[in-house]
């Protein structure tokens, strides 16, 4: 009996071309398979504040600064601002962020290295830069006050000093 055997360099692509149209059929099913996908929502804002009209917030001592006087008590000022919320939040929490003096890190620093102002609470207790102080909102902010305070010891120049810090206000 005689039987035709194909050599081995035609089964070799017979296979090979096999194996090339499989690959298309996958490619052909996995296409089918995929489906388009559409995600919808809606992202609500919850209650904002705007803090002092955003505007800046200026706390100024006067002219009348005696060097001797300063002490951290005297000349306590006011810091005045105003916020206005939307939404009725019911709690709040804000805290000052900037440069604190090299002589007590709970007081922020000035243009002059012996001099910084300490930020009060309502309670007059310290606020120190970067700590958090939750409240009620209501029409009237606390009342928060600064207070130049100077280094132990120092004797302070007389001129112009400046301090920068940034108010947050956050919604809890």
């Amino acid at each position: 009996m005689f039987a035709y055997r194909p050599k081995a360099q035609f089964a070799h692509k017979s296979l090979w071309f096999m194996a090339i149209g499989m690959l298309f059929c996958l490619t052909t099913a996995q296409a089918s398979n995929q489906l388009p996908l559409t995600i919808k929502g809606i992202v609500m804002t919850g209650p904002g504040c705007l803090v002092n009209g955003d505007t800046a917030i200026d706390v100024n001592f006067g002219s009348a600064l005696q060097t001797t006087s300063i002490d951290g008590n005297n000349y306590a000022t006011p810091v005045p601002f105003s916020l206005n919320c939307t939404g009725n939040p019911s709690n709040l929490r804000l805290q000052f962020q900037g440069a604190v003096s090299s002589f007590d890190s709970n007081v922020l620093a000035t243009n002059f290295a012996d001099l910084g102002i300490k930020l009060l609470k309502p309670d007059n207790n310290v606020l120190a830069p970067g700590e958090w102080f939750s409240f009620s909102y209501s029409a009237t902010p606390p009342a928060i006050s600064a207070v130049p305070v100077k280094r132990a010891g120092a004797i302070l120049p007389g001129g112009v000093f400046n301090s920068t810090a940034t108010l947050l206000v956050e919604v809890l």
